[in-house]
């Protein structure tokens, strides 16, 4: 079922939505809490390195080029924060998992942008000025991990909560 969660919030990529924000994030996060732990990084990582080529080869017409290189260990990040939340998932660890995620990611696609791009003078004031124009898809992200992780904690935690008390019934 984890898995069919993360296939599905890789295809919503494909659905019209405002940049960094879709169930991506959330489901790397509960992906990286709930997937075999081998699998938690390099199956949505998979998933969402082929989304990309597809959507900029294909949707955008863009070429994938060697941003991908820094996106797919940005995407990992957010599936190891996850892994804090494996053995106990309190609220304010999955706050901490759901901030900390993002923003790895934001600082790792974020540099890659000023590394490989010309839009930012490769200089230390150009890095900050990246950063900073990155702002507004980084509230974003976190924002959209927020809802979606919650969504998906939240409707596991039930479904394991009534699944449970209906076996402990059955076999009681």
């Amino acid at each position: 079922m984890v898995y069919l969660i993360i296939v599905l919030s890789v295809l919503a990529r494909f659905i019209p939505h405002l940049h960094n924000f879709s169930p991506v994030y959330g489901a790397l996060l509960f992906g990286g809490a709930h997937l075999r732990k081998r699998d938690s990084v390099w199956f949505p990582v998979v998933l969402l390195v082929a989304s990309d080529v597809i959507l900029t080869n294909f949707v955008y017409h863009l070429n994938i080029g060697w941003l991908e290189l820094f996106q797919a260990p940005a995407f990992a990040s957010i599936a190891l924060a996850g892994w804090w939340l494996r053995r106990r998932a309190t609220v304010p660890r999955f706050f901490l998992a759901s901030f900390a995620g993002p923003t790895a990611f934001y600082l790792i696609s974020n540099f890659g942008v000023w590394f490989g791009w010309q839009s930012f003078p490769h200089t230390w004031a150009g890095l900050v000025e990246c950063y900073i124009a990155g702002i507004p898809y980084y509230g974003r992200s976190v924002a959209s991990t927020l809802l979606f992780a919650s969504v998906l904690f939240g409707a596991y935690e039930f479904w394991s909560s009534r699944h449970s008390l209906t076996e402990s019934h059955t076999n009681g």
